[in-house]
């Protein structure tokens, strides 16, 4: 059986049923139901996936079952790869760099899942969907899942997370900004005076969308990249608007088929971004609607913009692609990660056993290229696990030395204005060829004595 996002649902709450919250109560989107439940779990520190079984739709009738909360933890990432739920340190970046430079492969079917259920034009209605509004000042009703677009005359799909505000049953935006593939392929078609075919894929497995996080080249064709992760060939078919000059994924829960018209933009936003801020209003292509195909019996997913799930998406991927790039300048490197606490982009935090005083700067130097929008690089010795930002925190104010460890680079970053350009290095490792004390330990032995003994 093919993966798909209710298979991996299934097998996981087989394996940890508390971990997947059934909602049977009637909840409304459009009242911020949805968002206000996930707000309230992330409070208590849950990290349970999220089914409600009732949602409305936009127009305020039934709606499709929703799914979120996939990604919530580094754990459920390490498990929609196939790894075990504890693996979600160094473990999950490597199998991440490991996985983004495997080839792939794809299978084209017919009769597929997908396609189960067809609206073409008029019945083609977005609002027929549990679409719900996240933050209270967003401007409307978004879907917050990858849109796929297929390059102009090259045999190459682009997979990205997007947002996408239904602006009408038959209408909506298109977020793709200036440094997104997406808008270089809106831009190439657009030279042509012709649309650009695009769809919209509400649900499928995990590792699909993980794999859609990489830091691919341009015209890498992100089918196959999707295929590695999933470690099976990706099943695709004909799409019902474009038939085989564009394939979609034929084991997605929903997919919304549009046409982004040539020249065209309309204003979107204010909504809710990564950084925990309203994006504000702006100027983006529009797609039209030409078909929505589903399951007989789909899911619809959605992730949670500017909460955990949004920063593990944007992180995790970034640290494998970082890593691979790093170690192999400095083999010294442990680990590289983004914490939630930055958004999963802001920061970077790096372990490592330095040869020399300079290899801290000089590696934190290579992740400012390798990380967009990144904004500051902290350097620690491999004794700080990376993963606990109170020990991060510990090492940069016992071993930063204030007046020689911290730099400030300027004229780095432009993407977000209002945050600066300039960005920063600390040098959070032991100063070389002074007295440095030995950092404080419990004796390993004791700790497995203690555990062997189910006294925690």
């Amino acid at each position: 059986m093919a993966k798909d996002l209710q298979q991996f649902l299934s097998e996981f709450e087989e394996e940890l049923p508390a971990n997947l919250l059934h909602v049977e109560t009637v909840v409304n989107p459009q009242k911020y139901e949805i968002t206000a439940l996930l707000s309230l779990l992330a409070r208590k520190g849950s990290e349970q996936i999220v089914r409600f079984e009732n949602p409305l739709n936009v127009k305020g009738g039934s709606g499709v079952p929703f799914v979120s909360n996939v990604f919530a933890s580094r754990g459920l990432c390490a498990r929609a790869i196939g790894l075990d739920y504890d693996h979600h340190g160094m473990a999950l970046v490597e199998e991440f760099g490991k996985r983004e430079r495997m080839p792939g492969e794809t299978e084209i079917i017919s009769d597929a899942p997908c396609q189960q259920v067809i609206r073409k034009e008029n019945s083609a209605d977005l609002w027929e969907l549990p679409i719900p509004l996240h933050h209270r000042k967003d401007v409307g009703p978004y879907l917050t899942m990858t849109c796929a677009m297929k390059g102009l005359d090259r045999e190459f799909y682009n997979i990205s997370f997007t947002k996408n505000w239904s602006k009408s049953p038959q209408k909506m935006s298109v977020s793709a900004h200036g440094h997104h593939h997406l808008a270089r392929i809106i831009a190439e078609h657009e030279e042509k005076e012709q649309p650009t075919p695009m769809i919209v894929i509400l649900g499928h497995h995990p590792a699909f969308y993980l794999s859609t996080c990489c830091l691919m080249p341009y015209g890498n064709n992100d089918y196959l990249t999707a295929s590695a992760f999933l470690e099976e060939p990706l099943r695709l078919c004909p799409s019902i608007t474009w038939g085989d000059q564009f394939l979609v994924p034929a084991d997605a829960e929903i997919i919304i088929e549009a046409e982004v018209p040539p020249g065209i933009r309309e204003t979107q936003n204010p909504f809710g971004e990564i950084a925990g801020y309203y994006q504000p209003a702006m100027q983006s292509p529009i797609a039209e609607i030409k078909a929505i195909t589903m399951k007989k019996n789909a899911l619809m997913q959605g992730i949670f913009p500017g909460n955990a799930e949004h920063w593990h998406l944007g992180g995790i991927p970034k640290e494998g692609t970082a890593f691979q790039s790093v170690k192999h300048k400095f083999p010294g490197v442990k680990a590289v990660h983004l914490p939630p606490s930055s958004c999963g982009r802001f920061s970077c935090v790096v372990s490592m056993e330095k040869e020399r005083d300079s290899d801290p700067r000089r590696a934190a130097m290579m992740m400012f290229p390798e990380i967009e929008h990144l904004k500051m690089v902290t350097v620690v010795d491999a004794d700080i696990d990376i993963y606990n930002e109170r020990e991060v925190q510990w090492a940069v104010v016992t071993r930063t030395h204030w007046d020689k460890d911290i730099e400030i680079l300027r004229n780095v970053q432009g993407f977000r204005q209002w945050m600066g350009e300039a960005v920063v290095i600390i040098d959070a490792t032991r100063p070389s060829g002074v007295s440095f004390p030995e950092k404080i330990e419990v004796p390993p032995e004791a700790i497995e004595a203690v555990l062997r003994k189910g006294l925690v």
